[in-house]
């Protein structure tokens, strides 16, 4: 019986550890909880060119999205459908798949011939040190000096993306 007591009591010791355990240097290398201005999120685009998120030209409305969400999947419809909401910004779309299944997107959804509208390709690990645990899409509209105007979390009407940039 004492033996069962002290096996029970080291495995809420160990198991308290390791949930709160988390050290100085842990925490530190934790993502950013508010992104202000626009990141450095190495990415490549659809041609192959490695760039970041700080080289693009803005004001800027950028997308994080996985090809087979369906929300993903509406937001890029609409986007298309409403082009003429997002004259003179641009719109770019990165998303951790490979880079045929990104251009496939760009090609299914008729962004792929719209000089304001890119695609590219960035690291899971890369976007999560950027922007953290997102949902998709994820969309973050950003002035013409750089500076966060709005970030959505899932799918958005379009209007309202558009609008950010009133604000």
């Amino acid at each position: 019986m004492r033996n069962l007591n002290i096996k029970f009591f080291s495995l809420i010791i160990i198991v308290s550890l390791a949930f709160f355990g988390c050290t100085k240097e842990e925490k530190q290398q934790a993502p950013p909880q508010a992104i202000n201005e626009l990141p450095h999120l190495k990415f490549v685009s659809l041609d192959g060119t490695a760039t970041s998120t700080r080289n693009l030209e803005t004001p800027l409305v950028l997308i994080l999205f996985f090809a087979d969400c369906d929300h993903c999947q509406r937001e890029a419809q609409e986007i298309q459908k409403n082009l003429e909401l997002f004259k003179g910004k641009n719109i770019q779309f990165i998303s951790a798949e490979e880079i045929p299944v990104i251009q496939k997107f760009s090609v299914d959804y008729g962004l792929s011939n719209e000089p304001k509208v890119k695609f590219g390709r960035a690291e899971s690990v890369d976007v999560y040190m950027n922007f953290g645990s997102i949902p998709t899409p994820a969309i973050y509209v950003y002035s013409a000096d750089k500076r966060l105007l709005k970030s959505f979390r899932g799918e958005t009407p379009v209007v309202e993306i558009a609008g950010a940039f009133r604000q």
